[in-house]
């Protein structure tokens, strides 16, 4: 209010000019005019109440009509003489620019704090932000008649296997799926975001997907909570430092290879950036997640994962970016049990197969180990047989207004460091002697169109390639469109989406996609199927995928 105080106090004063002084007083009476209609303009549009108006002019009378104190150094006569009041001369112009910049002000102040709005909503509601998305996908999977049934591989037992739990390899399928999230961002403070996401999708079936199926006898679904997190940039720090606490999202620069776009991360992750000019800049990013913790073991499962990076724009319109991550999957790897597990009172109290590769993480395509003791003819318990400590080289290349349509190109590659066929057999308890080092993944992808679908007749097309080793990355954590999830394949895929209206798109993807046959197979019978035994790693399946998408965003 001390725009609207000034204007009075100056207003007022006005009165108590001598005649001489009329023409800067006529000029503070229109002054005076002013701010009375301003008031007047307030209190009709109900940003300001008449009560607050009268206090208003009320403390402005007072202001104007404080009397001056009087030195010692002036005589008492001159203490008794009446009082002059002198006021500068202020040119026109001066007054009409003070006029516009106060009544400027005070309009911004009325609306910030609301004036005279009896609905008005408290602060922290201007601080929340409310967002989500829906997709609806109707997803057709073909499965190639040749493929090796399923019974073959889950009638496995020994060491090394591959995926023991496949349950359909030559029944194509057909479905409708429903992925549904909503997401509340607030801003605390200029330094803290607090960030939480629900989710669709069953929980405990599939880290990286949040699609649910539909076909449930019109019963309801489960809603999970997908992300819950604090984000802290320090004040000292405040441009290039910050730190997500709790369920977030990758805090690392990735395409799908490595994280599957609807994976949350468990944890803690720090970020550091640094911009030597608006062109060129560096970041690192290092994280500490907890995959499982175990109650009765000290090998509890981690993921350490850190890296470095930069960006650079090369030309106009052309920018790079490059990141090298290294990930280390802290006791992932199976360890053989060397007796029985234990009974009677010492039963539940020991920690017993606590390095099991649970079948409600993995896929298919990673090296298995039977985890039993050598006297168990009870069903497998599986493991991990490589340990995973991949390196992951992600390079990006964006052209904007360089063609004629916006250009992106992304080539990734992942190295998996931790495989050892000595340490496997150690662990394993057995030699392993077809059993090679298969660890390497490479993607390579081009898109052409709008980088955001916002408006109708927005549009993209893409184009990827992609050849995954079986132990190149953990197959639990991988992408399952590609080859319905999972290692070990390769294959293309084909889309595109276009804009039906603002924030709506249709979707299009084809996938195609084979087993890695690396020849360390043969057939107990010839020409029999059924009888295949050896390296089922190299074991023919063959999977298609064809995907319908209806998106909306809010």
């Amino acid at each position: 209010m001390k725009p609207i105080l000034t204007l009075l106090t100056a207003s007022f004063i006005a009165a108590a000019l001598p005649a001489h002084a009329q023409t800067d007083k006529e000029e503070l009476a229109r002054l005076r005019a002013t701010t009375q209609a301003l008031i007047d303009a307030l209190v009709a549009q109900g940003l300001l109440t008449r009560d607050k108006a009268e206090a208003i002019l009320k403390q402005a009378q007072v202001a104007a009509t404080v009397p001056q104190p009087v030195t010692q150094a002036q005589p008492q006569a001159d203490a008794a003489a009446p009082k002059v009041l002198r006021i500068p001369y202020v040119p026109e112009t001066v007054r009409q620019q003070m006029r516009d910049e106060i009544k400027a002000e005070v309009l911004a102040q009325a609306k910030g704090e609301r004036w005279g709005q009896a609905d008005a909503l408290p602060d922290w509601v201007g601080r929340i932000r409310v967002s989500g998305d829906l997709r609806v996908r109707g997803q057709n999977e073909f499965l190639d008649k040749a493929n090796v049934p399923a019974d073959v591989y889950r009638a496995q037992t020994a060491s090394p296997a591959w995926s023991p739990d496949l349950a359909n390899t030559t029944t194509d399928r057909q479905r409708l799926t429903l992925r549904g999230r909503i997401e509340v961002d607030a801003k605390l403070s200029d330094q803290v975001l607090a960030g939480v996401r629900l989710a669709t999708g069953s929980t405990g079936n599939s880290a990286t997907s949040t699609s649910q199926t539909l076909g449930s006898d019109f019963n309801r679904y489960t809603i999970g909570l997908d992300r819950a997190f604090i984000r802290w940039q320090p004040p000292l720090f405040t441009n290039g430092l910050s730190a997500d606490f709790g369920r977030m999202p990758n805090p690392f620069f990735s395409t799908d290879l490595a994280w599957p776009d609807d994976l949350a991360f468990d944890g803690v992750a720090a970020k550091m950036s640094h911009a030597f000019t608006p062109q060129r800049g560096l970041f690192a990013t290092a994280g500490v997640f907890p995959i499982e913790e175990l109650s009765l073991s000290t090998q509890d499962k981690w993921l350490l994962g850190a890296q470095v990076g930069g960006e650079i724009d090369l030309a106009r319109g052309v920018q790079f970016k490059l990141g090298l991550a290294a990930y280390d999957f802290r006791h992932m790897e199976g360890r053989r049990e060397t007796s029985p597990p234990p009974s009677g009172p010492r039963s539940g109290t020991t920690s017993y197969f606590a390095s099991q590769y649970a079948a409600g993480l993995r896929l298919k395509g990673n090296t298995l180990i039977n985890l039993n003791d050598p006297t168990s003819t009870a069903a497998p318990t599986w493991g991990l047989a490589s340990k995973f400590r991949p390196i992951n080289l992600t390079a990006s290349l964006q052209l904007d207004g360089v063609l004629p349509v916006p250009v992106g190109m992304t080539l990734d590659w992942i190295k998996n460091t931790g495989f050892d066929v000595k340490d496997i057999e150690a662990r394993a308890g057995l030699p392993l002697t077809d059993l090679h080092e298969k660890t390497t993944a490479v993607q390579a992808r081009l898109q052409a169109g709008a980088p955001k679908l916002a408006r109708r007749g927005d549009w993209q097309a893409f184009a990827a390639y992609r050849l995954v080793q079986r132990d190149a990355w953990i197959d639990g954590f991988t992408d399952t469109t590609w080859h319905l999830g999972g290692t070990n394949y390769k294959g293309w895929s084909l889309g595109g989406n276009v804009g039906l209206d603002r924030n709506f798109w249709l979707s299009a993807r084809w996938t195609s996609t084979r087993n890695l046959d690396d020849g360390v197979r043969f057939l107990a019978v010839p020409g029999d199927a059924t009888s295949l035994s050896g390296n089922l790693s190299s074991a023919p399946l063959r999977i298609e995928v064809l995907q319908f998408d209806l998106n909306a965003r809010f």
